[in-house]
C-alpha cells in the first residue's frame, strides 16, 4: 500500500511539474532539515539496550518547493526517522500538497498538509528539534494530514481549518468519513496570542468492518507571549475517546505544557519547558506523567544548530513508578 500511495504522487507530482507555466520565471528549490543528538539515556529499576550513550536521527527531512506563479506553489516533504535500536523508518511524506494564495489574507492547500494546532504551536513553543510540542509528543494529535486547507490570517485574527480523512501523514487511508479541525488566534497584542482548537471525526478507527461506538473529539486553549526573544506560553489539550471510536469504553486524556525561553545574545538563548499529562482519565486515572526539559541553544553557523539539554520523564499509577533521565547534545542541520 505504501508504494503503491507512493508511486501515485510520484504520477502525481509529474503533473503538476507539467502544468503550463502561469509565471514569467518559474522557480524550483530543494533544502533539507536534520534533527540528530547523542546522548546518555537513563531508566531508573531497569535494563534496557536503550541505555547509555546512543545517536538518534530524530528527523531526516528532505523539501521540494516548485513556484509556479505568485499564486500557485507545490511543496513535498519526504521524512525519516532512525531511533536508538531500531531500524530506519519507511519513508513517509510529510508534505504532499499544491497551494494557492488567493490574496494576501485566504490561501488554499490540497494535499498532506500541515493541521492548523499543532503548525501554530510549535512556532510559539519553538526548539522542535528537542521535542514536539504537548499535543504530538504525547500522540494526542497528528501534525500533518491528507485533505483540503484553508488559512486566514490578518493583523488581529488567524482562522484555520482543514478537512481531513484522520488517518495521518504515516499511514495515510481513507475511512467511512471526513474529519474536521478548525483553530482560531487572537493576536491580542504584537506579542500576546490567545488561541483556541477543536477537532472531531473517527481518525479511520472505524475503517473496514470495525464498529464505530463514540466519535473522537478534542479542545485546545494556549496563551502566549513572544517578543524580541523572549516566549513564555502556556497550553492545555482535552482528547475524548480518542483512541476509542471502535471500543465499547470510553475514554479521555488531557495536559498541560507550560513553556519559557530567552534570546539572551544574538546567538544564544536558554529555554525551559514542563508538561503534565493524565493519558487514561477514565480507564486509568492514577496513570499521569510528567516532562521536564532545560537547555542552552547555540546557533553556531547559519546552517547548525546546538543545544546542550538535559531531560526528566516520570511515569507514574498504582501500578508503575517508573523515572528517565537523559542528558546530551541536540542538533539541527539546514542545507
Amino acid at each position: 500500500m505504501k508504494r503503491t500511495s507512493a508511486q501515485q504522487l510520484l504520477v502525481a507530482i509529474g503533473l503538476l511539474c507539467g502544468m503550463p507555466n502561469w509565471a514569467s520565471a518559474s522557480e524550483t528549490s530543494l533544502s533539507s532539515q536534520v534533527f540528530a543528538n547523542f546522548s546518555n539515556l537513563q531508566i531508573d529499576d531497569r535494563q534496557a539496550e536503550t541505555e547509555g550513550w546512543q545517536a538518534d536521527l530524530k528527523r531526516f527531512y528532505i523539501n521540494l518547493d516548485h513556484q509556479w506563479s505568485d499564486k500557485w506553489k507545490l511543496k513535498v516533504t519526504t521524512d525519516v526517522q532512525w531511533q536508538r535500536q531500531q531500524d530506519p523508518t519507511d519513508v513517509w511524506f510529510r508534505h504532499a500538497y499544491v497551494a494557492y494564495q488567493l490574496n494576501e489574507h485566504n490561501e488554499f492547500k490540497l494535499g498532506i498538509a500541515e493541521l492548523p494546532w499543532i503548525d501554530y504551536i510549535a512556532r510559539r513553543v519553538g526548539y522542535r528539534y528537542i521535542d514536539p510540542s504537548l499535543t504530538p509528543k504525547n500522540k494526542l494529535a497528528g501534525p500533518t494530514d491528507l485533505g483540503v486547507h484553508y488559512g486566514f490570517n490578518n493583523q488581529d485574527v488567524t482562522f484555520a481549518a482543514s478537512v481531513i480523512t484522520g488517518g495521518g501523514f504515516q499511514k495515510p487511508r481513507v475511512g467511512d468519513q471526513v474529519d474536521i479541525e478548525v483553530t482560531g488566534v487572537w493576536h491580542i497584542s504584537n506579542a500576546v496570542d490567545l488561541a483556541t482548537g477543536w477537532y472531531e471525526g473517527t481518525r479511520t478507527l472505524d475503517k473496514d468492518e470495525k464498529p464505530k461506538y463514540h466519535a473522537a473529539q478534542r479542545w485546545n486553549l494556549a496563551l502566549s507571549y513572544q517578543l524580541k526573544g523572549t516566549r513564555v506560553g502556556i497550553e492545555y489539550a482535552y482528547n475524548d475517546n480518542w483512541t476509542q471510536v471502535s471500543q465499547l469504553e470510553q475514554d479521555a486524556s488531557d495536559g498541560w505544557s507550560i513553556w519559557a525561553s530567552n534570546r539572551f545574545l544574538p546567538d544564544y538563548s536558554v529555554f525551559a519547558r514542563y508538561d503534565l499529562t493524565h493519558p487514561s482519565r477514565r480507564l486509568n486515572p492514577q496513570l499521569k506523567r510528567d516532562y521536564f526539559q532545560v537547555g542552552l541553544d547555540w546557533k553556531a553557523t547559519s546552517f547548525l544548530t546546538v543545544a546542550l539539554v538535559a531531560k526528566q520523564s516520570h511515569v507514574d499509577s498504582l501500578m508503575i513508578d517508573q523515572e528517565q533521565s537523559e542528558i546530551g547534545i541536540w542538533t539541527m542541520w539546514n542545507f
